[in-house]
Parts: structure tokens; C-alpha cells; sequence
């Protein structure tokens, strides 16, 4: 019986893979293409989606560039407050699932999922209530909810990535919101009072996105329910997510280091831990789409967990680093590239050797970039499995309003790219970086 489950998941899992295979990658979900182009006159996607669950999902384009310097930290504590809202009044329906909070620079998202036995209209309806009762929510952040907000804040921060982010964003990013991290400056949280809170709700039009996945019933319905009873965002009302220009370090940003005269800069910190942070220039996909395709690539065949360059040469046969990470942020208007490492103090010197012996000298060899195009795009077929993935994947094709990077395309261009292109960016943005090193010990 063990057996034959076996052979039936396998199966499955080949049907899936068939779905996916580059012989079917240009066919596009009909469902899809038919949502999207009422997201575009509306800004509510509405799709079906093979799960137990539904997914309501409320994405607001309210960033930290949207927060007062002195009151970083507000959007947070505002949004954490409305969810904790929904979620009660949702339970106070008889309705249970999951609300959920995602915090980033530029926007934030609550995301609701329940069972597929309740509807979405009822789901709607209570969300609904919140959204039009902002004294509500308002009324409910008091010192116990300030407190918990302090607290998360400092727990988010204390990561070690995080830790070293923010050290690394306060030394070059001043007088600008984005010299914090997206949940804002723990020091401004208990200071917040109510009136702060009714001016933040008044000076950013609380409008979201409304992004639904049913497992059934009916689409259109929903869709028009939501038109005849929400105030919807307008394509005139939308904000740049970013303007400013990260590499104009004199205009905006300089703080503690002169990043024009140098490139290393070295800073003491009290740990047994040494970090290591390059950072690059990087294009900007809606500028520079098939360089920022090509970064995808180089980005995986350098820093992919397990099977990255990076990680097979200092974690795999060195043993010398803790982690690897890597980051480039998705933003509209301008974007960076940045390689994190960890390790023991003591290897500092041997890690920073071999770190620039691949960045200047990395394997781009037809095999390498192939397999790393194979991998990046196993990981998109991957997000289609399950209703939490799939909808992450399509939070900023919806910001942004591009479908080039949702997953049903992005595949597309990754498989297309071509090699000597690749290379070409690598030489572009890679023949040059700033170095951080935070030295342990």
C-alpha cells in the first residue's frame, strides 16, 4: 500500500513537471491573463487557485518614505493594530484562519487565509468594517500594544543580518527614512500618540490592493462586490515607491563615510563574529529588464544556498563562513546588490581572500550560467505549489503593475536569456563594489 502511495506521488509530481516543461512555458493561465486585465482597470485581482484554502490579501503602497523622519516606526505599529483588528473581529464572526503581517520598505501587506468552507464574500464583509472604522483601530493601540510593537522591533532588528544591515544603512543612507530597515526606528515607537496615528491615516490614502485566490465560487461576483462596496485606489493616486536615486551619495545620503574617495571600509564591533558585506550597483528591471534578468541569474549561480559558487567553495570544502546571503530588492526606480557573509573572526582574512578571488574570477561558463538558469527556474515552478508561495510571488507584479515578473512570465524570460548577455552584466556591475567589513574579535 506504502508502496503504491509512492508510485501514485511520484506520478503527480511528473504530471505537475509537465505542466511546467519548456514546451508549455510560452501557454499562459487563461485565468490569469482574464485577472489581470481587470486588475489593471481596477487594482483587484481576483483568481481562482486549486487549494483548501482561500486568500484575502490587502497590499497598501504605504512605505518608510511615507513616514516622517521622527516617527519612523509608525506605519508598523499602524498596520500591526489594524490586523490584530481583523483577525478579532474576523473570530468574533465565527470565521477562523490566519492573519498575517508583512512589513517591507515599500509597502505592507495583510494577508488572510482561511478554510474554503467560509466565503469571501462574509471575509470581505468584516474587513470591510475595519477599513471604515479607523477610530476602531486607532482606539485599540495602547501602552500593552506599543510595548509589544517596541519589543518586536528590537527582537527584528537583533537578527544578525539585520544587525549588520542597519549598521551598514545608517553609515551611508542619511536624512532618509531608508537609513532604517522596514519596521522602522525602535526608539519612536513608545513615543507615538494618538494624534500621530489619525495624521499618518489622514496624510496616506489607506486604499489597498485587493488580491483574492478562491478555490471556488465565483469570480466575478466577488470582483463586482468589491467594486460596489470598497473606495479603491485610482491610477492618478499611486506614489513612485522610490524616487530618489541610491547613487547620489552627495545630494542625499552621505553621512559617516566618504564613499566616493573609498571602497573598504572596515568598522570594530564587540563579537566573535566577522561580517562581510559587498554591495553593488544593479539595474533597475523596469529600466534595464534584461539586465535585471541576467542579475536573477548571477545572483543564483553566485549566492543560491546549497549549491551557489559561494557556498560550495567557502561553506562546503572550507567550512569557513556560518552563512551566505544575498539581496536585491525589487524596487522600481533604482535598486543595489548586496552579498552578507559571517564567520569566525579568525578567518576573516582567508574568507575575504577567496570572497574577491570568485567575485573577480567567477566559473561564467555556458554550463554554469545554464544550470543556474535550470535552477532559478525550478524555484518559480516550485511557487505554484502551495496558495502561500504562489501569492508571494505576485506582491510586487501587482505593486508595480508588471507581469513580466510574476511567475507565470518570469520563467519565460530566465529560459530566454541568452549567455553571452550575462556575461556582459556580470562585467557591467561586478568589476566594481564597496566593501563593509565588520571585524570580530
Amino acid at each position: 500500500m506504502i508502496k503504491r502511495f509512492g508510485i501514485l506521488i511520484l506520478f503527480l509530481i511528473f504530471l505537475f513537471s509537465l505542466s511546467f516543461s519548456d514546451d508549455n512555458i510560452e501557454i499562459i493561465s487563461a485565468d490569469f491573463e482574464k485577472s489581470w486585465n481587470r486588475f489593471m482597470n481596477s487594482n483587484v485581482f481576483v483568481m481562482k487557485y486549486n487549494s483548501y484554502l482561500n486568500m484575502v490579501s490587502l497590499i497598501f503602497p504605504v512605505g518608510l518614505s511615507d513616514e516622517k523622519p521622527n516617527k519612523v516606526g509608525i506605519r508598523y505599529a499602524f498596520f500591526y493594530s489594524l490586523s490584530k483588528k481583523i483577525d478579532k473581529e474576523l473570530e468574533n464572526n465565527k470565521i477562523f484562519g490566519n492573519v498575517s503581517l508583512v512589513v517591507e520598505d515599500d509597502y505592507v501587506n495583510v494577508k488572510i487565509l482561511f478554510p474554503s468552507m467560509y466565503k469571501v464574500i462574509d471575509v470581505l464583509k468584516v474587513v470591510g468594517d475595519v477599513l471604515n472604522n479607523v477610530d476602531g483601530v486607532i482606539s485599540d493601540i495602547d501602552k500593552d500594544v506599543l510595548f509589544y510593537c517596541y519589543q518586536d522591533v528590537g527582537n527584528f532588528y537583533s537578527n544578525s543580518f539585520n544587525s549588520i544591515l542597519f549598521y551598514f544603512r545608517q553609515n551611508i543612507f542619511a536624512s532618509h527614512p531608508y537609513s532604517f530597515l522596514a519596521y522602522g526606528n525602535q526608539k519612536n515607537i513608545l513615543y507615538l500618540t494618538k494624534s500621530d496615528f489619525y495624521e499618518f491615516f489622514k496624510q496616506n490614502k489607506m486604499k489597498p490592493y485587493f488580491f483574492i485566490l478562491i478555490n471556488d465560487g465565483n469570480v466575478e461576483y466577488i470582483y463586482d462586490y468589491i467594486l460596489n462596496h470598497y473606495s479603491l485606489p485610482k491610477t492618478e493616486d499611486q506614489k513612485k515607491i522610490l524616487s530618489l536615486d541610491y547613487w547620489d551619495f552627495d545630494q542625499y545620503y552621505y553621512r559617516k563615510v566618504d564613499i566616493q574617495k573609498n571602497r573598504t571600509f572596515s568598522f570594530n564591533i564587540s563579537s566573535d563574529s566577522s561580517y562581510f558585506l559587498y554591495l553593488f550597483t544593479a539595474p533597475e528591471f523596469n529600466k534595464n529588464f534584461d539586465e535585471y534578468i541576467s542579475m536573477l541569474i548571477i545572483d543564483n549561480l553566485l549566492s543560491n544556498p546549497l549549491d551557489g559558487v559561494l557556498w560550495r567553495e567557502l561553506r562546503e570544502k572550507k567550512g569557513l563562513v556560518y552563512s551566505i546571503y544575498s539581496e536585491y530588492p525589487l524596487l522600481k526606480y533604482t535598486s543595489f546588490y548586496v552579498i552578507f557573509t559571517s564567520c569566525y573572526y579568525k578567518n576573516q582574512g582567508e574568507v575575504r581572500k577567496i570572497m574577491s578571488r570568485i567575485i573577480d574570477n567567477p566559473d561564467l561558463s555556458d554550463d554554469s550560467i545554464i544550470y543556474a538558469k535550470q535552477r532559478l527556474i525550478s524555484k518559480i515552478k516550485f511557487s505554484f505549489m502551495s496558495i502561500d508561495s504562489f501569492s508571494s510571488s505576485m506582491i510586487y507584479p501587482l505593486i508595480y503593475k508588471d507581469k513580466r515578473i510574476s511567475p507565470f512570465y518570469l520563467q519565460y524570460y530566465i529560459m530566454r536569456a541568452e549567455l553571452d548577455s550575462v556575461r556582459k552584466v556580470y562585467k557591467k556591475y561586478f568589476g566594481n563594489y564597496y566593501l563593509f567589513i565588520f571585524e570580530g574579535g
